[in-house]
Formats: C-alpha cells, structure tokens, sequence
C-alpha cells in the first residue's frame, strides 16, 4: 500500500564485460528499499546472466572507492548503500574474479514447446522454402533470452537507432484492423523473394509479436 509513496531509484548498468555489449544500456526503476542482493538478482534476470558471475561498480564516480564491487550478499537496501533517488545512477556490470559472466541457458522444453519456438510465421506451403532463421541472431540482445513480460507483451529490439521504426510496428500491430487483414493475406512465392518481400516480413513479424514466448524479438 506504501509503494506508490516510496521514493525510486533509477539505476542505469552498462555492460563492460565484452566489447559487442559495452554501448548498451539496462535500465531498473527501483523502490528505495530493494536490497543488495536483490538487484543483482534483478539485474541477472535483466541481462540473462547467471547471478553470482558478475560485479557491479559504481560507473559515476572517480575515486579509487568508486571501482570497489559493491557487496552483493550484503543486507543493505539500495538507499543504505549510497543510491540516489530521484538521480541516474550509473553502475558498470564487470567480470567476477577476472572470468565473464556466465550465460544464463534457456531452459528444454517439451517436444511441443520446441515446435512452437519454431513457428515464427506463417506456414511455408508445400515445396517452399523455410526461414526460421530470420529472426535468430547471436548478436541480439540480452533480452532475447528472457521469458516473456508480465504484460503478456512482447517487444522489439533496438537494433541501433530503430526505436522510431519498431514504436509504428508496435502500433500497427495493435490495430486489429489492419493485422487481421494483414493475416488474410497470402504470400505468392513465385512472384517474389520471401526474404525482400515486405508484407510478408511484416506478416512473420506480427505472428512472433503474437505468438513468442520471449520478452524481445
């Protein structure tokens, strides 16, 4: 009952692990008694991290103090440990003992499962040519590996300066109209490459938006 009164605090981690994650950004909203260990938890989910195989330290500070890892079995709250509410506070994620962080596995599921991750679009009919490659791609971000979100929504990834493009894909995936027509709409593979064909990327797309059991795509 309390929570919408409490202050929060922004905490803004940059991943400095490898060089293909150091320009990106985890942003956690967090009430000022989240504890410690808490949002390292918070932060491995985020990142899809194992928790335990990485340090954070502080990323807005000069001093000597500032490059400590903050402790993360400690019972203090955020608040208790120097984080500011109301301010950005910047905290780079950082290997543990000189070893990278490691990868969270995503889970086996059942055969079912496992078909349905498959299913990224419509059905290629008989004689045609798959694509569930299209959207798997090791250079993804972190999110790609986490469940879907509470929301029962699933996001697009940013692939650099795309925000604009993928907040009117959102859009027009959330126009009924327009989606189930696109849906009624059949792809001629002789006329066209599936791959340079744009309302059929659209149509694979809007399925995985509906479909995917990940927070990201």
């Amino acid at each position: 009952e309390c929570a919408a009164e409490e202050p929060r605090v922004l905490c803004i981690i940059q991943d400095t692990t490898n060089s293909r994650t150091v320009n990106e950004r985890v942003t956690l909203n967090l009430p000022a008694s989240t504890l410690l260990r808490r949002l390292f938890a918070d932060v491995a989910a985020k990142v899809g991290y194992v928790n335990g195989s990485f340090d954070l330290v502080w990323g807005n500070g000069d001093s000597a103090a500032d490059t400590t890892p903050i402790d993360q079995n400690s019972d203090k709250t955020i608040l208790d440990a120097g984080f500011e509410p109301g301010k950005k506070n910047f905290l780079h994620l950082t290997d543990k003992d000189g070893e990278q962080p490691h990868v969270m596995q995503e889970e086996s599921g059942t055969a079912e499962d496992g078909a349905q991750e498959r299913f990224i679009g419509p059905l290629p009919r008989e004689g045609s040519i798959g694509c569930t490659h299209d959207y798997v791609s090791q250079s993804y971000s972190y999110s790609s590996v986490l469940s879907k979100s509470e929301t029962g929504y699933v996001g697009l990834v940013n692939q650099a300066m795309t925000c604009y493009l993928n907040s009117l894909l959102q859009t027009l995936f959330m126009t009924p109209e327009f989606r189930n027509a696109l849906y009624k709409w059949e792809f001629e593979e002789s006329e066209e490459d599936p791959e340079r064909s744009i309302p059929y990327q659209l149509q694979r797309l809007f399925v995985l938006l509906q479909t995917s059991k990940k927070r990201a795509i």
